[in-house]
C-alpha cells in the first residue's frame, strides 16, 4: 500500500491551514521544493516513484508532493494556486462512493482508484467529500506541459529553493 491511515498518529501529518470545514490532512514529500526528509523515510516507494518523474518539479518553490486525506464530510473553499507553470496531478489511492468530487473553473470531476486527475490549479478549484469515508489521493506537481525544455530550465534557476 502506498499509504495507511494508521500512520497518522505518527506526527507526520499536518492539519491544513486553509479554512476547510471538516478535516484536510496532508502528508508532504515535498514542501515548497524542499524534501521532508522524515517523512520520505516513511514512504520510500512512493518518494522513489515521486522522484522518477522527469517533469516533477523538484528544488522549484512551487513544487510540492503530498497525501492528502479529506475527511468524512469535509469541503476545501474555492481557492487558487500560485501560478501556471505547473499542473497538479491527482492519483486516487482511496476515493469512496458517493459525492466526493473537485470542481476545477465550474467544472466537477470524482476522482477514481488508481487513475490520475490532473489540472492547471492556477484556476479556481473546490473539494468536497460528502461521503461517510476519508477520501485519499497522492498529489505530485509537474510542470506544465506546454513549457518547453529552455523555459523549464530558466524557470528552475529563477524560482529554486534556497538552501
Amino acid at each position: 500500500a502506498v499509504v495507511s491511515t494508521q500512520s497518522t498518529g505518527t506526527g507526520l501529518w499536518s492539519v491544513s491551514d486553509s479554512n476547510a470545514t471538516g478535516k484536510w490532512q496532508k502528508l508532504f514529500l515535498y514542501n515548497q521544493g524542499k524534501k521532508v526528509e522524515k517523512n520520505c523515510q516513511a514512504m520510500p516507494l512512493t518518494t522513489a516513484l515521486i522522484e522518477g518523474l522527469d517533469t516533477f518539479m523538484s528544488g522549484v518553490i512551487f513544487g510540492n508532493a503530498f497525501v492528502s486525506i479529506l475527511n468524512k464530510h469535509s469541503h476545501i473553499p474555492a481557492h487558487c494556486g500560485p501560478t501556471n507553470l505547473r499542473v497538479r496531478c491527482h492519483l486516487g489511492l482511496q476515493v469512496p462512493e458517493g459525492d466526493c468530487s473537485i470542481t476545477v473553473s465550474g467544472v466537477s470531476e470524482r476522482w477514481a482508484n488508481r487513475e490520475c486527475l490532473m489540472f492547471d490549479d492556477s484556476f479556481l478549484h473546490s473539494a468536497v467529500n460528502k461521503t461517510e469515508s476519508q477520501r485519499i489521493v497522492l498529489i505530485v506537481d509537474l510542470w506544465h506541459p506546454n513549457l518547453t525544455l529552455t523555459e523549464i530550465k530558466i524557470f528552475s534557476e529563477l524560482f529554486a529553493v534556497k538552501q
